[in-house]
């Protein structure tokens, strides 16, 4: 990649963005597209979340991802929101048109890809969500349009679990659960940050009353976690010793990316290009 004055610039913000993966991924794309596009990390605190985004303006940034804690709070800030995010009610990706900014939320389809790619169904199967992480509610809006047979969603703090599951009852029509009564489960989600950074050591669950015990996952089970650093976290480690179908974060960080990308810079990428991210990018 050649950088010039006419490079066009594209980021990430969040608090923190130093971690992300996202930066390599996006430009990796734009050598392999001959597109003049160049992608960096911003670390942005939430004090200064509107200055950033006028910044974003003032200085002509194509396009920015939105990541944690920043999904929900960006959205005052911009111009025009795509109804799919007004419905799911977070952005992760702003486009910048000439000054006026648009936000959209690829989390939704991207998750769900993540869970086809993998040959993870969620049509009439029971599933459980633990943890409230900002990509619930696009994640679940998406499944519950595949008919899952349910839903149960836990957390720490119930009350959070109890408001969560409202919000995608009003959005969908959809009642989820937020007291356990399966004794197993098909689907298993973790949004929680247990098993990175400072909690590497812990599960889900440890802090979550509603659950006890591992007897819910089943080799039956398809395990998946939002996080993709470490690669496998202890739960994702114990839900494969017990014969459960696994993956990562990292499928989901890639095609949101890939749909972000597009929208950026108004180009459909080619059918291989997610199997060459994981290749040339992340040594998979």
């Amino acid at each position: 990649m050649k950088i010039t004055g006419k490079t066009q610039q594209l980021a990430v913000i969040g608090d923190p963005a130093d971690h992300s993966f996202s930066p390599v991924m996006h430009n990796f794309i734009s050598g392999y597209m001959g597109k003049d596009y160049t992608y960096s990390a911003f670390t942005v605190k939430s004090e200064n979340l509107g200055d950033a985004i006028s910044g974003m303006r003032a200085m002509g940034f194509r396009g920015m991802n939105v990541t944690a804690p920043h999904k929900i709070e960006v959205m005052q800030y911009l111009d025009e929101i795509s109804p799919e995010a007004k419905l799911l009610g977070s952005v992760n990706t702003i486009v910048n048109n000439n000054g006026h900014l648009i936000g959209y939320n690829t989390d939704s389809e991207g998750f769900y890809m993540s869970l086809q790619n993998a040959g993870i169904p969620t049509e009439n199967k029971d599933i459980l969500v633990m943890g409230c992480g900002g990509v619930v509610i696009p994640a679940l809006v998406r499944i519950i349009k595949s008919n899952p047979k349910s839903i149960t969603l836990v957390n720490r703090t119930k009350s959070k679990a109890e408001k969560l599951a409202k919000n995608i009852f009003d959005i969908t029509g959809f009642g989820i659960k937020t007291t356990v009564e399966n004794d197993t489960f098909d689907l298993i989600i973790n949004t929680t940050s247990a098993g990175m950074g400072k909690q590497i050591d812990t599960l889900p669950w440890d802090s979550i009353p509603e659950l006890s015990g591992t007897d819910f996952i089943t080799e039956k089970s398809s395990a998946v976690d939002m996080i993709y650093n470490p690669e496998r976290t202890k739960f994702l480690k114990l839900a494969e010793e017990k014969g459960a179908k696994v993956i990562n974060g990292l499928d989901m960080l890639i095609y949101q990316g890939i749909l972000a990308y597009e929208l950026f810079t108004d180009t459909k990428l080619p059918d291989n290009i997610a199997e060459l991210l994981r290749k040339e990018v992340f040594g998979l």
